[in-house]
């Protein structure tokens, strides 16, 4: 699941794996001279879920977590 929070793109997309749900994140700001979004942080593994829902939950709460303490 893709989605925009205030100065960031966030990529809440998990990955399948046997039947598991990791949930991970990626996010990434735009350039101000080019518009290019670049990766800014990424998560890596945050947990294995039974659904892809409960992944995207977990994946989009550490986002937002760590975007308000980089926002001013």
């Amino acid at each position: 699941m893709q989605f925009d929070y205030r100065d960031f793109h966030i990529d809440a997309s998990p990955l399948d794996e046997c039947g598991r749900y990791y949930a991970r994140a990626k996010i990434y700001r735009r350039t101000s001279a080019t518009e290019e979004a670049v990766e800014v942080k990424y998560s890596g593994d945050l947990g294995d879920f039974a659904s892809d829902a409960d992944a995207i939950e977990a994946a989009q709460r550490w986002a937002i977590q760590w975007c308000d303490s980089r926002s001013g």
